[in-house]
Parts: C-alpha cells; sequence; structure tokens
C-alpha cells in the first residue's frame, strides 16, 4: 500500500511539473544589437554583466526596427533594433557561427534556431 501511494505521489509530482512547464510563458528579453558580436567572446558571467538585458515578456517591444530573433525552447533573445538590414544580416551570420559553435559543445541546444524579424506598429492604427 505505502509503495502504491509512493508511485502516485511521484506521478502527481511529475504531471504538475510538466504542467507548470507548458503553462510557462516565453521568456523574452532584449539586447542591443551590439551584443551579439561580445556574445562569441565573453564569458556568460561577462556578458551579463556588461548586457543585463530587457525583458520584455509581460511588455513587447517597443522600438520598431529589424532584430535579430534567437530562440530555443520557451526562450527568446532579440538582439536590435536596427534600421540596416545588411548589417543586421551581417551580424546574423555572426550569431549563427556562434550558435553553431555552441551547438558542438552542448547538442541540447541543437533545437535552436536564429533568424531575423522586423518589428513595426505600421499595422496598428490604419483602417
Amino acid at each position: 500500500m505505502i509503495r502504491l501511494y509512493a508511485i502516485v505521489s511521484l506521478a502527481c509530482a511529475i504531471f504538475s511539473v510538466s504542467s507548470l512547464a507548458q503553462n510557462t510563458p516565453t521568456k523574452v528579453i532584449v539586447y542591443p544589437l551590439e551584443a551579439v558580436i561580445d556574445s562569441g567572446t565573453m564569458s556568460n558571467s561577462q556578458f551579463k554583466k556588461r548586457y543585463p538585458g530587457i525583458d520584455v515578456t509581460e511588455y513587447g517591444l517597443v522600438d520598431e526596427g529589424w532584430y535579430i530573433r534567437y530562440t530555443h525552447e520557451r526562450l527568446v533573445y532579440m538582439f536590435g533594433p536596427s534600421d540596416e538590414l545588411e548589417y543586421t544580416r551581417e551580424l546574423k551570420a555572426l550569431l549563427e557561427e556562434i550558435r553553431l559553435s555552441a551547438v558542438l559543445k552542448n547538442s541540447k541546444i541543437s533545437s535552436s534556431k536564429v533568424e531575423i524579424v522586423k518589428f513595426e506598429f505600421s499595422a496598428l492604427g490604419n483602417s
């Protein structure tokens, strides 16, 4: 009986943890565009000290322009904004190289991706 209780308790704990993970919103952090360059040369602690980032999870983006978006599971890093698409493409290529190097060291992030997105308010208020 105690063994059955322990199994049921464990199953409930696993279910509640997986439910919590599914209900956890995606965290969105914005960094300046130049942080891409430093992300490949600094340690994690150095990077966080220099670029604390802005958590926009609850509020969304407020600056229009081109962004480089890095996504992995429930985490999104946005680098930007930029008015220059070509420069953004150059930095995206750099971030893809940094990502590939990181994937070779840690295969758990192989599902991550890097892309360029444009954020603008123009769709708001235009009828």
